[in-house]
């Protein structure tokens, strides 16, 4: 695996014949604007969608009202498939963060889908992966944790390398205070990374590359 590959969590692209996302995406696709919820945490899993183009945010409200953002997500992924197969209600929010389009899919054309092209096990590694990255973006110091997410950001989306978050949106997604994601901006220096108030810009992807593979951050 390369250094590039280990920050990359595959789509559901990625795992499926070309064909079968050509198909998948041939359904009916809406354009939808930065800042928009696509799928609302509670609510009934109806549909799912087949990213085309674009970056989200996957979002959780937890019962006191705190929000955690879980992952992001780019081109190629499907969105919402977890209701749909256990018939249940969404767990998080899907949030635009640029602008998207996106194939819809009903609830039955899409559990057919699945039928026809024998998908059940490339779902099951993409929720394995889903899994894996949840776990991994909460592993070691918090600067190493900045810098893996925000790998992880670029490759999803295509090679962006700037991205409308905050602080604490960073801090949210990598479990620590907003105190310590300056701290660790700071620690990577404007040579690597740089954030405003509302934004944050990758300056160097190869020098963070170099710094995780490196056992002393120079």
């Amino acid at each position: 695996m390369s250094e590039q590959d280990a920050y990359l969590v595959p789509t559901l692209q990625d795992l499926v014949p070309a064909k079968a996302w050509a198909e998948l995406t041939r359904y009916p696709s809406h354009t939808y604007a930065p800042h928009q919820t696509l799928l609302g945490q509670g609510t009934r899993g109806t549909h799912v969608l087949a990213l085309t183009c674009g970056l989200v945010k996957v979002v959780r409200t937890d019962r006191d009202g705190r929000e955690r953002l879980l992952a992001f997500r780019g081109p190629g992924e499907i969105l919402g498939e977890m209701s749909l197969q256990h018939g249940g209600e969404r767990l998080a929010d899907v949030r635009t963060m640029s602008r998207c389009k996106a194939s819809v899919i009903f609830a039955e054309d899409f559990r057919r889908f699945v039928n026809d092209h024998q998908l059940a096990y490339p779902l099951a590694v993409l929720a394995s992966s889903r899994l894996r990255e949840q776990t991994e973006v909460h592993d070691g110091a918090v600067h190493e944790r900045l810098a893996k997410a925000l790998l992880r950001l670029v490759e999803v989306s295509g090679g962006v390398c700037s991205f409308s978050l905050t602080r604490d949106e960073l801090a949210q997604h990598i479990g620590v205070g907003r105190a310590s994601v300056s701290k660790a901006l700071r620690r990577l220096g404007p040579g690597r990374v740089e954030a405003s108030k509302n934004r944050v810009q990758v300056t160097s992807v190869e020098d963070l590359r170099e710094m995780l593979a490196s056992p002393v951050d120079t």
